[in-house]
């Protein structure tokens, strides 16, 4: 019997109003939604995320900081820390960095 350690979920304020303009904008059905839904529960579980998302760890002001191509230029920001799973951003690439300057 494997005993998961299952990490908190976190969201910061700035990924829930992500989340509602993305559904607003019409540009992504509900196959994205579900599949990051997916993601962060794997995430959450610490299961292998697939390569094709091309999980990495950002660096300079963003250390600490790891991101996760969704879908062509969607990308998701989180922070593993501690017992947590805290999501921070979700948009389009350049939108999501900018976000950060």
């Amino acid at each position: 019997m494997k005993l998961v350690n299952l990490l908190k979920l976190k969201t910061e304020k700035g990924f829930e109003k992500d989340i509602i303009e993305l559904k607003k904008s019409g540009k992504y059905n509900d196959e994205i939604f579900n599949e990051i839904k997916s993601i962060i529960e794997k995430l959450q579980h610490n299961d292998p995320i697939s390569q094709i998302y091309r999980r990495h760890k950002l660096v300079g002001d963003l250390k600490g900081y790891e991101a996760l191509h969704i879908q062509g230029d969607l990308v998701m920001i989180f922070k593993i820390k501690d017992d947590e799973l805290i999501l921070v951003m979700l948009g389009k690439h350049t939108k999501v960095y900018k976000r950060f300057k």
